[in-house]
């Protein structure tokens, strides 16, 4: 019984197993040939879900700037991959500026990019930083990301915005805006898709999009470069103002994403708003209406002194060397007269600049940037910490000047060293000199000019003395004009005491070929002027040494300054109603000319790095003083109410030797109100003056 249940059991297992192996087979069959039947379309969906992140794979943006102006550089950018695989990212090379039409200025090789920080992500995040603080109005930064065969550049205007904090801004050029209709939740369309056109103007002015490159097709694309290209750039160009540096023209046509190896390209992505950039809003402005009416250019938002030299194409000057002449032009129009300090809207006067640019060369142009964004680092910080008024006051020291005697000897000596010139006494003209000798090559030749030019007559200014190295110069114009020969310039006499007498250690004529033929002199507005008028040596320039937070530091200074010779004084300068810089300056001179030749001396000095000659024609005159030792009281007065005053001496043949004390030096009138109410309040009578 036992053996009969075991063989049914047995048959039966085996039908069970047979019956289920049946279905299985069948099943898998049925399966095979679903998957066979769609496995094309199964093929396609794959390739379409793997190709699909390459239409907005790859790119640039997110572009933030977290640092200040006069900070030391920092800024981030994300790049988007295609997948996880190696990317990398470089500064620009000068290579890669040339291909955009850019200019790569020497800022860019103090930026550092950081290693980037690895990760599965497929967003890479590059950090750009400076190891020493920045001062530079404005500058394109390009960037060369290089990932999956393929090369991406992508420029970012930095600019500074004075009417935020200083704070800087990165501004995407507004060329590329008009064409493309970018949004975040549409992709960008392929080569063979039109792109709509029905965009306003309006839309295109606003900076939202990046600095585009171009895309540079492979050798086999030569289809690339379309006459819409031209035509929509030309249009695009008309609706933007101009910049610093013109960016390069977007293409209408967009570059199909795959891409081979060593093909250079680049197209703006939409990125959402950075939190410290801040999106320029611009007019509607052609760019010609703007620059050069009437010999003056408004100043634009994001516009720059460099990016204003280069549109007024002066090609034998450089655009630096333009920058400070616009600056030197227009320096009341800047904020504390620092070149750096320049303001939207503000009207500048950009004419007739050949006759400033000649005075200046590179290697001055050089220090006078440098010296300028040393004092506009020093305001930026003073204005975030209040000035310490516990400091112990140093007590100034007299100006050379003070300490000179026998001014009327002086004095007297240069007229008589003019009368006998005019009168043909060569031999008691040469005895004004010290130490000549008859072989001595001077009085060879100082004896040829005057025969060679006989019946002299010479017309002067007044004459002004100043301290140059302890040794006093007496300067004037002159005009000479003789059967022979005519000319008009500046006469330099340098004296030293000889036997208790005072005789002419060197003298110097630097002619001013400009105005050579033109008359009378202290007349160069070309109004007629009497012959009897008193002719005038203005004094419009000073020399600003450096700039200090602490009072002590500049009176420290000054007084070293006047130790080494130099009639150096301070001056303070408002930055708040708190808060307060201080200027070291020297002298006054006649020009600019006459300035540097004196800033060159001072650069050699320890304590004269940062010397600079500036137009400061105004100044205020406290009480009036009728001989030397009542202008030695008065600046010892105003010394006891914690002022700096300048000693001016000069010669008038009406009214003898003039003793002025004064104060302070200023571009315009409005900047010396404060100080006359200091004055004022310290007991002195003051009013400004054009010394």
């Amino acid at each position: 019984m036992d053996s009969i249940f075991r063989e049914w059991l047995e048959i039966t297992l085996n039908v069970f197993l047979s019956a289920l192996g049946f279905f299985s087979q069948k099943e898998w069959d049925i399966e095979l040939r679903i998957y066979s039947k769609f496995r094309v379309m199964l093929i396609g969906v794959l390739w379409i879900i793997a190709g699909a992140p390459e239409v907005q794979a790859f790119s640039v943006g997110g572009f933030q700037v977290q640092s200040k102006f006069g900070e030391k550089f920092k800024a981030s950018l994300d790049i988007n991959l295609d997948f996880d695989g190696p990317v990398e990212a470089n500064i620009g090379s000068l290579e890669d500026y040339t291909k955009l039409g850019l200019n790569r200025q020497d800022i860019i090789d103090a930026l550092i990019i950081d290693p980037m920080e690895s990760g599965n992500s497929l967003r890479k995040t590059v950090r750009i930083r400076s190891n020493n603080p920045l001062f530079f109005p404005s500058f394109n930064l390009v960037i060369r990301a290089t990932h999956n065969g393929g090369t991406l550049l992508e420029n970012f205007l930095v600019t500074v915005d004075f009417q935020q904090s200083l704070a800087l801004n990165v501004q995407r050029n507004k060329k590329t805006a008009s064409k493309f209709p970018v949004s975040e939740s549409k992709p960008e369309p392929l080569a063979d898709q039109k792109v709509s056109e029905n965009k306003s103007p309006k839309d295109s002015t606003v900076a939202k999009q990046p600095e585009s490159t171009s895309r540079i097709a492979a050798p086999n694309a030569p289809n690339e470069k379309s006459k819409n290209s031209a035509k929509g750039s030309s249009q695009q160009a008309d609706n933007i103002p101009p910049k610093g540096i013109d960016p390069v023209p977007a293409k209408e046509q967009v570059v199909h994403r795959r891409r081979a190896s060593g093909v250079i390209w680049a197209h703006p992505r939409p990125v959402p708003e950075s939190t410290t950039a801040t999106l320029v809003q611009v007019q509607k402005i052609p760019a010609e209406k703007h620059i050069l009416r009437n010999g003056k250019h408004v100043l634009q938002k994001g516009e720059s002194l460099f990016s204003i030299a280069r549109k007024l194409k002066l090609d034998k000057y450089h655009p630096a060397q333009i920058a400070v002449a616009i600056w030197m032009r227009n320096i009341d129009r800047f904020i504390f007269g620092n070149i750096n300090g320049i303001r939207e809207g503000v009207q500048l006067d950009v004419e007739n600049l050949e006759r400033t640019l000649a005075k200046i060369d590179l290697g001055t142009v050089r220090r006078i940037l440098k010296s300028q964004n040393v004092e506009w680092d020093l305001a930026k910080n003073t204005t975030q910490v209040k000035e310490e008024s516990t400091e112990k006051s140093v007590p100034e020291v007299p100006l050379p000047s003070e300490r000179l005697e026998d001014y009327a000897d002086l004095f007297d000596r240069v007229i008589g060293w003019q009368t006998t010139w005019e009168n043909m006494d060569i031999e008691g003209h040469l005895a004004y000199y010290n130490d000549l000798k008859t072989e001595n090559p001077f009085l060879v030749r100082k004896k040829r000019f005057l025969s060679r030019h006989p019946k002299p007559h010479l017309e002067t200014s007044s004459k002004v003395l100043v301290m140059k190295e302890g040794i006093p110069i007496v300067f004037f114009e002159q005009k000479f004009t003789s059967e022979t020969l005519k000319s008009l310039g500046l006469k330099e006499l340098e004296w030293t005491r000889s036997q208790s007498v005072w005789k002419i250690n060197g003298e110097k004529f630097h002619q001013n070929f400009s105005l050579s033929e033109k008359a009378p002199l202290a007349n160069q507005k070309g109004l007629p002027t009497p012959e009897d008028e008193e002719k005038t040596t203005k004094l419009s320039f000073v020399i600003h040494v450096s700039s200090h937070a602490n009072e002590s530091v500049a009176v420290s200074l000054s007084n070293r300054l006047r130790t080494n010779g130099f009639d150096a004084y301070w001056v303070p300068v408002r930055i708040s109603k708190e808060i307060q810089i201080y200027r070291v300056y020297v002298g006054r001179f006649s020009d600019w000319n006459q300035a540097h030749r004196v800033v060159r001396i001072l650069r050699k000095k320890s304590f004269g790095g940062h010397a600079t000659a500036i137009p400061y024609p105004l100044a205020l005159q406290v009480g009036e003083a009728s001989s030397l030792a009542e202008a030695r009281m008065l600046l010892e007065s105003l010394r006891k109410s914690g002022i700096s005053g300048l000693l001016l001496v000069s010669h008038k043949e009406s009214v003898g030797i003039l003793f002025r004390v004064v104060v302070g030096a200023y571009k315009k009138a409005g900047n010396a109100t404060w100080m006359l109410q200091q004055l004022k309040q310290s007991g002195f009578v003051s009013k400004l003056i054009s010394p």
